[in-house]
């Protein structure tokens, strides 16, 4: 499933790019407005978060 296809899925928010991490690095460039952009920025930052607590879980730094 592309990156657009599993936003819109996830979210319900429309993307213009399959490039995630320019879409992690500046999410209001593309979406539509600045509360779908707030909601991919909270999104990143949850995955960022569990991504974290998986390397403290595994004892590995």
């Amino acid at each position: 499933m592309s990156i657009k296809n599993l936003v819109k899925t996830i979210l319900d928010i429309e993307v213009s790019t399959e490039d995630i991490l320019k879409l992690h690095e500046n999410p209001q460039k593309y979406t539509n407005s600045e509360e779908d952009a707030e909601k991919l920025k909270e999104l990143f930052l949850l995955m960022d978060l569990a991504d974290r607590q998986e390397v403290d879980e595994d004892g590995n730094y």
